[in-house]
């Protein structure tokens, strides 16, 4: 069943955008070397993603039932999320928290960047740019961390590093 829900503006801060699931205590998770070479931060029920700048964006959640990539992404990336009771968070830190009613069950999770036009107050040679940010989850019973699109701040592992801690 394919859902999309309204899509949402962030301040994104710290370089990271955050999807977690509403209930878990510590949602945040710390960064290593490896963590920012991959694009992503990962441990069970809460992934951080890498933004691209530091500046306003938008966010679109939806439900799908196959990935299809958007011609438009520099960045595509697949993480498994299950998600334990209905809901997932959406933020960044320091900023406000949106719960979008995703089901429970477990998702292949595709985090795609798309840049958006500037405006006037947009400056993108101080690395200020509009970007929007579509997480798509897709129900899938053996769901595996892949990068289908890479930018060229990524370096894509031989293995990725699916254990982040808790930023406390």
């Amino acid at each position: 069943m394919e859902k999309e829900w309204s899509k949402i503006s962030l301040l994104i801060s710290y370089s990271g955008l955050y999807v977690f699931n509403t209930e878990i205590e510590h949602p945040f998770n710390d960064w290593k070397d490896k963590h920012v070479e991959q694009g992503f931060s990962w441990r069970e029920g809460s992934v951080s993603f890498g933004a691209l700048s530091n500046w306003k964006c938008e966010v679109i959640v939806s439900r799908k039932d196959s990935i299809m990539l958007n011609d438009d992404s520099i960045r595509s990336i697949v993480v498994p999320f299950n998600v334990r009771d209905e809901g997932i968070t959406v933020c960044s830190v320091m900023t406000d928290e949106y719960v979008f009613p995703v089901p429970k069950g477990s998702y292949e999770l595709l985090f795609e960047a798309i840049l958006i036009e500037p405006g006037e107050d947009d400056d993108p040679s101080n690395g200020l740019f509009p970007v929007r940010y579509e997480l798509t989850f897709i129900n899938a019973e053996n769901p595996y961390p892949r990068i289908l699109k890479a930018d060229k701040e990524l370096i894509p592992p031989q293995e990725f590093l699916m254990n982040a801690e808790p930023a406390i």
